[in-house]
């Protein structure tokens, strides 16, 4: 279930009459969200009401286990939640959490990583488009698979780096020319991992804005693509705020004392973890 709230788990229900059931809200959500609700061994979908729901709240919903969606009905009114028609907060706002914030270190240390993370909770697939559950729940790991295909064809075909040495007062790069052939390959692999993020993040923040019914403000037609290219970083970090509610969830941030004693793998810890379909 995609949406800003990540992965959430599944609610719990009891029967209220023959045909309605009552679910306790897993968390606190916005009009429009959907989430799993299992009743009698079979899941059903739920869609939070236009009033929002608060976590532990109630809310009766007929139980349609072969109907992909069921309107919730409120049992106790909650405040309006709904953040449809806006972000949650500017394409600026990395630091909200804090500097250290898990998703804020992964954006910047492996923006590809965290691109993964959300199209999960978009349920896309690693091209960026809509995909199945089979297909989605594999997006994650796929987008890791290239990035480590990326960075180990990367050092197998890299060019020397530049040795600049003083000569007669000038200086000049002594360091030792690479084939045409690996330079060709190198510069054909840097293109196609530059064009892969900048087209995946252009779909993905165009599927974000659709599913919360936001309107481009700048460069109409080309907004995402914009966003992806200038600064993809703070893209899929306000990407990752946008689909998840850190506020509720708790998701741990990392202090700036304990960096250097984490691995890089644990810093994208945020990532991998919701990407399994667990809550953080």
């Amino acid at each position: 279930m995609s949406s800003k709230y990540g992965a959430v788990p599944s609610a719990s229900a009891v029967v209220t009459g023959d045909i309605m059931v009552e679910v306790e809200a897993p968390a606190t959500l916005s009009a429009g969200y959907k989430f799993d609700a299992m009743y009698d061994g079979q899941t059903f979908s739920v869609t939070v009401p236009p009033e929002g729901v608060t976590k532990g709240q109630r809310i009766a919903v007929p139980f349609r286990p072969l109907i992909l969606t069921a309107e919730a009905t409120p049992i106790n009114s909650g405040n309006n939640m709904s953040l449809l028609g806006q972000w949650k907060d500017g394409l600026c706002g990395c630091c909200k959490f804090g500097c250290c914030h898990a998703h804020l270190c992964c954006a910047w240390c492996c923006p590809v990583a965290l691109m993964g993370q959300v199209l999960t909770r978009m349920k896309m697939s690693w091209l960026g488009n809509a995909a199945v559950e089979t297909e989605y729940r594999s997006t994650f790991r796929k987008t890791l698979y290239v990035i480590i295909v990326y960075f180990v064809l990367g050092l197998i075909f890299a060019t020397p780096s530049p040795e600049l040495t003083k000569i007669n007062g000038a200086y000049v790069d002594v360091s030792p020319t690479a084939p045409t052939w690996q330079i060709i390959v190198n510069n054909v692999l840097n293109l196609s991992f530059g064009l892969y993020t900048l087209i995946v993040l252009t779909k993905l923040r165009a599927a974000v804005r659709e599913r919360y019914s936001i309107q481009e403000e700048h460069c109409a037609g080309c907004e995402d693509c914009c966003c992806a290219f200038w600064c993809g970083c703070c893209t899929v970090a306000q990407l990752a705020r946008q689909t998840a509610d850190y506020d509720v969830q708790g998701v741990m941030a990392i202090h700036c004392e304990s960096i250097s004693e984490l691995s890089f793998w644990f810093i994208c810890f945020d990532c991998t973890y919701e990407a399994t379909g667990s809550s953080p």
